[in-house]
């Protein structure tokens, strides 16, 4: 896992024009996205299939913070990698404070924000999901009420897209919860470049943050 690394300029980007999703939507917004294995290697596992199939294998809306959801799944130590530590008992369920954004214009610009804890330490990780067609070498960036947090590297790719994974730190900590708005940006590759090669940011609302934070679960 990779922390953001300090003064690396994010360019010129296109604030996407997204309405934040609708909360009785998410869920199956978060089917069409393919999360199957998102939280895994780890970090719990978020069913897949249909929205009627996650809600069958126990996905549930565990409340509402501002634009945050959080969301839950019985632990499967099938379908994820079980806890190392000899002799304690796998945790009973795996959850995470998400916001995920589309642009009205074009759908293929997207973006999930997830803040869970690791299965084994208990330690907060941020994970950004962002579309496949991403380009890889320019990175994820951060800002915070302008403040330049600098970029992440993209960890993996699959079929559900690109993730970054960065250590929730007591630094990105006290940027969520004394901030207003974050604003995460990349660049697309290829031919889904945008015009001028700008890159696409997707603002975050940081209200409700902080109590979303204190209803995740411990690991148990």
């Amino acid at each position: 896992m990779l922390s953001f690394h300090l003064n690396n300029s994010c360019g010129s980007f296109h604030m996407a024009f997204y309405k934040p999703i609708i909360r009785q939507c998410i869920l199956a917004i978060v089917t069409a996205l393919g999360f199957s294995g998102l939280f895994a290697s780890g970090y719990g596992v978020m069913g897949a299939g249909s929205a009627q199939a996650q809600a069958a294998s126990g996905v549930t809306l565990r409340g509402n913070y501002g634009d945050w959801s959080l969301r839950c799944e019985p632990y499967s130590a099938s379908s994820s990698l079980s806890s190392s530590s000899v002799n304690v008992p796998p945790p009973k369920e795996s959850c995470a404070l998400l916001q995920t954004f589309a642009d009205e214009k074009r759908t293929d610009l997207t973006l999930t924000v997830m803040i869970l804890r690791h299965l084994d330490t208990g330690k907060f990780i941020l994970r950004v999901l962002a579309p496949l067609n991403v380009n890889l070498i320019r990175r994820l960036g951060l800002k915070i009420d302008k403040v330049d947090l600098g970029r992440a590297d993209f960890t993996r790719c699959d079929r559900m897209g690109c993730l970054a994974d960065v250590p929730f730190d007591e630094m990105l900590f006290t940027q969520f919860k004394s901030g207003q708005m974050g604003i995460f940006t990349y660049y697309m590759a290829g031919r889904d470049m945008l015009p001028n090669g700008e890159g696409v940011g997707f603002p975050l609302n940081l209200n409700g943050f902080d109590a979303g934070m204190l209803a995740i679960p411990e690991v148990r």
